[in-house]
């Protein structure tokens, strides 16, 4: 899947329109179109944009929930790298994996500002010609924090966790965050993990749609 295994074909693709206007809404719409190819997941992927993690500090452009969780930030030609650095801070946390796209103009900013694990993919344009080029294949978080991943579920579904993993049920007057450090305490972070994101994409009532594969 796009996390640890891009064809090599895929390092550099030319995408065959003249005269394209390179906006982040144009590399968004192409990154959801190229979905299907890039993603291989054992499970069903779920895209969500503009995901909110770190309890609302911070949204992310678009979130693949497959097998892990994936983060993708968008820099288009008219944003700057102001904001990166807090992205990365907050994206860092939660996600499995996380790539950056980002336009050409600002990759020599933006390369020194995130860390080595996350993909990068730089859009390039060139005699009315559009490409984007495969830098750095994204790898697995090397310091994923789960507490902040529990963050990303809804209070029901913390609970049900509980339910669901040490047969129990959330004490009168416990807190979301005290629950989150009860699961934290008494379950492996692979089962955790697993059920967390299970959570995630089984939840019916949010904007998620399917990753559809030819």
């Amino acid at each position: 899947m796009l996390t640890s295994s891009l064809p090599s074909e895929a390092r550099a693709h030319l995408i065959g329109a003249d005269d394209v206007e390179v906006t982040e809404r144009f590399l968004r719409d192409l990154v959801k179109s190229e979905l299907p190819r890039l993603v291989r997941s054992r499970s069903q992927a779920l895209l969500v944009e503009e995901m909110e993690v770190c309890l609302g500090r911070a949204r992310v452009d678009l979130a693949v929930i497959a097998d892990h969780l994936i983060g993708i930030e968008i820099k288009g030609p008219k944003d700057d790298v102001t904001r990166l650095p807090g992205q990365v801070q907050a994206y860092s946390k939660c996600f499995d994996r996380v790539v950056l796209v980002v336009h050409e103009s600002l990759a020599r900013k933006a390369r020194p500002l995130v860390p080595s694990w996350w993909g990068l993919v730089v859009s390039l344009q060139k005699n009315d010609r559009f490409s984007y080029e495969f830098e750095r294949r994204p790898r697995p978080n090397p310091e994923l924090d789960m507490d902040a991943f529990l963050s990303l579920l809804w209070r029901e579904e913390v609970d049900a966790l509980l339910t669901d993993l040490l047969g129990t049920t959330p004490k009168p007057k416990a807190t979301k965050k005290s629950i989150r450090a009860e699961l934290l305490a008494q379950v492996a972070f692979p089962i955790l993990h697993c059920a967390s994101l299970n959570k995630l994409r089984n939840r019916s009532e949010w904007r998620s749609v399917p990753v559809h594969y030819q």
